[in-house]
């Protein structure tokens, strides 16, 4: 029997800034490639969602958008769907969460005079937007990922390592929790806040990143973990997969690895 990736994507039509949409679509190419079966669940703004549907979703994908976008799905995430996110992540489900999601997650957003928005509160952290008072963090990024993840025994081995790039435009700069642990060390850009070094955030099997791109193109090996924890696949499982070329991809890596922030 194959295995199936479901992929559920929140405010697909609202949430798709910076190419984010194009995570949902590399996720379902490789995961075909590597001969799965691939449904998807899209999550919008028509209140509750089917409990059937959601119970069947086993890579939540949230993406970034402006304010604007923010602003219109606000409601409707804390009063329709914030219970299953918290229930979906703490059950330890995979999930990918990029930028204003992976804000949204945490537990408040103070904007830049003064209002706080508060979050689904699962992420142990907050966002703040300073305003004028500090730049906006934008740019080229790179950065190496936790020990944790790399050293999982179903990260993928390649050329790339453990290093992750990408690119960034916001304006909240992110705080973790004592609790909470950063997915990655910056090495270019600011990160979470351009103070101390970290970047997104690693909770059970949920990341959140500031990296768009998207984040997955030029970032194969996290694509790959992301559909291997989701699909439950074990190092026996992966050995009898197709082996993918991502030559071209290790270049484009390469490449980014030295831009100018």
């Amino acid at each position: 029997m194959n295995m199936v990736l479901n992929i559920g994507y929140l405010y697909p039509d609202l949430l798709n800034l910076y190419g984010d949409n194009g995570n949902v679509e590399i996720l379902a190419y490789r995961a075909r490639k590597y001969e799965m079966d691939v449904t998807f669940t899209n999550i919008d703004l028509t209140g509750a969602v089917a409990s059937a549907d959601l119970a069947k979703v086993t890579l939540l994908f949230m993406g970034g958008g402006p304010d604007s976008s923010q602003r219109a799905i606000y409601q409707d995430l804390i009063k329709n769907k914030a219970g299953f996110l918290q229930d979906y992540i703490l059950a330890g489900k995979t999930g990918l969460y990029i930028c204003g999601a992976y804000q949204m997650l945490g537990k408040y957003y103070k904007d830049a005079v003064g209002s706080i928005l508060n979050g689904v509160g699962v992420f142990d952290l907050y966002t703040e937007h300073f305003g004028k008072s500090k730049p906006r963090c934008i740019g080229n990024t790179s950065a190496t990922l936790n020990t944790m993840i790399f050293q999982d025994p179903v990260f993928p081995k390649t050329p790339l390592g453990n290093q992750i790039v990408g690119f960034e435009n916001h304006g909240g700069r992110t705080f973790l929790g004592e609790s909470a642990v950063p997915l990655a060390k910056i090495s270019k850009g600011h990160g979470n806040n351009s103070k101390d070094g970290t970047e997104g955030i690693v909770y059970k099997n949920s990341f959140g990143t500031y990296f768009h791109g998207p984040f997955l193109s030029k970032n194969p090996h996290v694509a790959d973990y992301l559909i291997f924890k989701a699909t439950g696949s074990t190092g026996d499982t992966i050995k009898k997969l197709p082996v993918l070329d991502d030559s071209l991809i290790y270049v484009a890596h390469t490449a980014s690895q030295k831009l100018k922030q």
